[in-house]
């Protein structure tokens, strides 16, 4: 198996279109991961964005603290090295996390009304507002990365509309999920409200800056553990420069690479997508070897949902020829098999199953903002 790169440029040609979507729905189906090349996101944002990361990690250790984690019950912000977990082990990196910038509109205790939205449940807490550096530290960081936000928005919803082709449903199917406002505006909760669409809240994209760090003898070479990605709908990734280390796991449970390759991004889809799909679409495991001659880093992008849509609601839009296609059970390798995913009924709100899997990989964060009795209920 290789990870096929799709030009998005053929999507402009109607005599090369149908070619591009049949790659498409050869990835969905069969692969769950993809290069994209051409893909309109222009080279200055990204470069700009890229040119800020190494000051950013030099930042000084008071600085990092005051942008930690453990000051955001949003989960934004500076997770150390080796604070993150995955499969009960440490993975070797330091990060920031960034999202949507959006308002705090969690109400402990608010109304239940049935006619009143209410914003009473735990996983609200998960929207807020980012903790940025202080400008005079680290100026234009910013804008470059509200720019490369809003940017990377705007491809996830021309790559939604493909997919949508690929599955042979109306373009804009799913556009009542995807609110659009950018991470640059300061928008009032009302004004959220107004913007969305059949009642829910426009989803909050997040991403990540990270830093892999070189592995020693004594340090392990997990820069981050297999996992599936539960943190939103698509993902996609800038590798910087070209150290390796990305590996996606096929059928067969061998560990393939997917090395940087310049002016692409790496695509692969979400947990959520797979549970909608009832596994016909590979949410793909994935893993980071940490690097052994020189620290990596990466920009992935996850393309958020509404915390308050079910999967279960997902699953009337995707078409049943597509349901049928689901992979079956024993095509999963053992390692597969092993990582969770949103098939228990359990977590069928996607707030609910967004949070368990903060909560899982921070548990200190998780027990300040959220108590013992939410941390015990999200870690069973």
């Amino acid at each position: 198996m290789t990870i096929p790169i799709l030009d998005l440029k053929l999507s402009e040609n109607p005599n090369q279109r149908n070619l591009l979507l049949g790659q498409l729905q050869d990835a969905l189906f069969n692969i769950g991961f993809l290069y994209i090349k051409n893909h309109g996101v222009p080279e200055d944002i990204v470069r700009e964005l890229v040119s800020q990361i190494p000051e950013l990690f030099n930042l000084s250790d008071l600085s990092k603290s005051k942008l930690s984690k453990i000051n955001s019950p949003h989960f934004l912000g500076y997770s150390g090295l080796a604070q993150e977990t995955t499969q009960g082990k440490r993975d070797l990196r330091e990060q920031f996390d960034f999202a949507t910038e959006l308002p705090i509109i969690y109400e402990e205790g608010s109304s239940k009304d049935t006619f009143i939205r209410y914003f009473s449940s735990p996983y609200w807490r998960l929207r807020g507002p980012n903790l940025w550096p202080d400008e005079n530290e680290l100026p234009g960081f910013r804008k470059a990365l509200q720019n490369y936000h809003d940017a990377l928005s705007e491809l996830s919803y021309r790559f939604v509309h493909l997919i949508e082709e690929a599955f042979n449903i109306p373009i804009g199917t799913f556009d009542e999920f995807f609110a659009t406002p950018s991470a640059s505006e300061s928008s009032s909760a009302s004004r959220l409200e107004s913007s969305c669409k059949n009642g829910f809240l426009c989803p909050q994209h997040r991403l990540k800056l990270i830093k892999y760090h070189v592995a020693h003898d004594d340090s392990g070479s997990q820069g981050v553990g297999p996992h599936k990605d539960s943190s939103g709908w698509l993902t996609f990734l800038h590798q910087v420069g070209s150290e390796k280390g990305l590996e996606i796991l096929d059928r067969n449970g061998n560990w393939l690479p997917a090395n940087p390759i310049p002016g692409t991004f790496v695509v692969n889809f979400g947990n959520a997508f797979e549970a909608a799909t009832e596994g016909a679409i590979r949410a793909t495991v994935h893993r980071v070897q940490a690097p052994s001659q020189r620290e990596r880093f990466s920009i992935p992008f996850f393309m958020g949902l509404p915390l308050d849509l079910k999967v279960s609601e997902i699953k009337s839009f995707i078409p049943e020829a597509v349901r049928l296609m689901r992979r079956k059970e024993n095509d999963k390798s053992p390692v597969e098999a092993a990582v969770s995913t949103f098939l228990d009924p359990r977590w069928d709100m996607l707030g609910d199953s967004v949070l368990r899997k903060w909560i899982r990989s921070h548990p200190d964060v998780g027990l300040k903002w959220y108590g013992f009795e939410t941390f015990e209920y999200y870690t069973q």
